[in-house]
């Protein structure tokens, strides 16, 4: 805007140069305009006015023409000059009289020219236009990042919601197992509860809580305390549908093996029921007095994790409850009967390894020998464990 000022300064400067009959000021003045603001018609009326050279003064012409195409000065000055050039003589005085009233003009009426749209509101336009799309292409990929997550999670979610994957250093770890979602089963007519002294009316379930001590004193007294059995590394959990079985032997009979000495109850020489976990040679047998009615390999509690030795009675019995921990979920393990605080004897659907130690302590029968024990036996049926 400074330059096209001082272009008009310098064109109201020839033009009174012009009047003043000096062309050769008004010729360097136009000059100056012409080169601060070649988009100026004027500047170069100014220089084919005081130009005495008719070809040169023509091409002036010729440039304000092409600078303003629908100007009547510009053609008139043109058809001026091509006239000098014709003669090839000196521009006489009419003529540039009258050159000098066309340039001389506008200045009654200053030009009032809209100066040209400038590039720089496209450009700014434009880059409006590639900031809106790059925001677009942002806000729709970060859209994707979150559908693809919560996706994601959905189904990690879900397949963790089937399968829990133990890690081998939660074997040595204490854990806190949620106690069963079901209600201890009446045996005897009397539901034994965990908590307190069994009584006829109790229906709490038992607060539970992970094995912590391998007592090996004989038991009298029902536990206070009750747990769900935590699986070892290999145990891979799933669901189970329970269904009535029948009264009956499911395993093979295997003749007790252990030279371990009979318990009392075994001597009294009344058939009282009692079960018989020999850790050695891990199996299980039904006793009724000194005979084996059945028997049952299992798999019973690691070297890092031991089951309890010792004389214990059942205190609570659950056809079906969950169990879970730290890294594992359990849903619907089958026939639990805790004898020793989070110590049982339960059916195992999730491995088949039967005859090596595999748990964290309890003792995993095979379900159909779980069904079994589990119909067999009685809250209050003594549990004699030993190597």
């Amino acid at each position: 805007m400074d330059q096209f000022n001082d272009a008009r300064e310098l064109i109201a400067q020839a033009r009174e140069a012009l009047r003043r009959g000096d062309k050769e000021a008004a010729w360097k003045l136009g000059e100056q305009a012409a080169l601060s603001s070649p988009d100026l018609e004027d500047a170069w009326l100014i220089l084919t006015a005081s130009d005495p050279n008719p070809e040169d003064a023509l091409a002036y012409a010729q440039k304000a023409l092409e600078v303003n195409p629908s100007s009547a000065r510009a053609r008139k000055a043109i058809d001026w000059a091509k006239t000098q050039v014709k003669q090839a003589a000196p521009v006489s005085a009419d003529p540039i009289d009258d050159l000098r009233e066309a340039a001389v003009a506008p200045a009654v009426a200053p030009i009032e020219e809209a100066p040209p749209p400038t590039p720089v509101k496209k450009s700014s336009s434009r880059a409006w236009i590639y900031v809106v799309a790059i925001l677009g292409l942002l806000l729709c990929a970060l859209f994707a990042v979150l559908v693809y997550r919560v996706v994601s999670q959905a189904a990690f979610t879900s397949v963790l919601e089937q399968v829990a994957f133990p890690t081998q250093e939660s074997l040595a770890a204490p854990v806190e197992v949620a106690k069963p979602s079901v209600t201890p089963v009446e045996a005897g007519g009397l539901a034994q509860d965990a908590i307190v002294t069994p009584t006829a009316n109790s229906t709490e379930e038992p607060a539970v809580s992970a094995p912590t001590a391998t007592p090996t004193h004989k038991a009298t007294e029902p536990p206070t305390e009750a747990a769900s059995a935590t699986p070892q590394s290999t145990e891979t959990p799933g669901q189970l549908i329970m269904q009535p079985v029948e009264d009956t032997p499911t395993s093979e009979y295997v003749p007790p093996s252990s030279s371990a000495p009979l318990p009392e109850i075994a001597l009294s020489g009344n058939g009282a029921r009692w079960i018989d976990v020999d850790l050695t040679n891990q199996s299980v047998y039904a006793y009724e007095g000194d005979v084996v009615v059945n028997s049952f390999i299992v798999s019973t509690g690691t070297w890092l994790t031991p089951t309890v030795t010792g004389q214990y009675k059942i205190y609570v019995k659950y056809r079906s409850a969950k169990m879970s921990g730290p890294g594992y979920y359990l849903p619907n393990v089958p026939y639990i009967m805790y004898f020793y605080k989070g110590y049982g004897l339960h059916g195992t659907y999730w491995h088949n390894n039967f005859g090596t130690p595999m748990s964290h302590g309890c003792v995993n029968l095979r379900t159909d020998d779980a069904a079994w024990l589990y119909e067999w036996a009685s809250v209050g049926t003594l549990v004699n464990v030993h190597y």
